[in-house]
């Protein structure tokens, strides 16, 4: 059996003023990180335990997160499997989210992937640098750090196997303002990146109700 390919690591950094992003490629438009899963479902993972909201609060934002992609773009789904003690991000086929009191440079928080055969994701992992940053969840009450639910969303992109994209306020934006309420509704340019990957199933057309 041919090993996975090695991991590769993706992170949302935090904006900076006046530093400009220079992107390769065709400008405003999404990019792919390659493999994707072989279906349009997978299931996931939470350890909520962080240093700043209490476990449940914590888990239904990033579970919030996670559903973007499936509410808005119609087009994956991760199912939440339940909660976990694991600490540790690697390639077991567990796809884990997970708070870490470490930081890890300007990266707000950062997905792990693993592929087989260079086309399948098989593993997917999401850390948040909670030793770097301070997260809150909801709308309300944000001072200097995060909303999980947003930065959730962006890096969910990444382990179904989206890229950054250079449009400035799409989800997959490689930067991110503290406080920022934006990245939880996607922008029509990610939405049609994770429809390439997965499109969704065609209307049925000549269909006839009988009542």
């Amino acid at each position: 059996m041919k090993p996975p390919a090695i991991r590769i690591s993706t992170s949302l950094v935090i904006a900076a003023l006046g530093v400009l992003t220079v992107f390769s490629g065709q400008p405003g438009a999404f990019s792919l990180s390659g493999p994707a899963w072989p279906q349009a479902q997978t299931p996931y993972f939470i350890n909520s335990a962080n240093l700043d909201l209490a476990g449940p609060a914590a888990e239904a934002a990033v579970r919030a997160g996670a559903d973007t992609w499936l509410l808005q773009a119609g087009a994956f789904r991760f199912a939440y499997a339940g909660s976990s003690s694991q600490t540790t991000n690697t390639n077991d086929q567990i796809n884990l989210v997970l708070f870490r009191d470490a930081a890890n440079g300007s990266a707000i928080a950062t997905t792990y992937w693993w592929s087989s055969s260079g086309s399948r994701i098989i593993d997917a992992d999401i850390v948040f640098w909670d030793g770097g940053f301070t997260f809150f969840a909801g709308t309300t009450g944000c001072s200097g750090g995060f909303y999980i639910e947003d930065i959730a969303a962006h890096e969910f992109g990444h382990a179904l196997g989206m890229g950054h994209s250079a449009v400035a306020g799409a989800t997959m934006f490689p930067s991110v303002s503290s406080c920022n309420t934006g990245n939880r509704t996607l922008d029509p340019d990610d939405i049609a990146g994770v429809r390439s990957l997965y499109p969704p199933p065609p209307t049925p057309t000549g269909v006839r109700i009988v009542r």
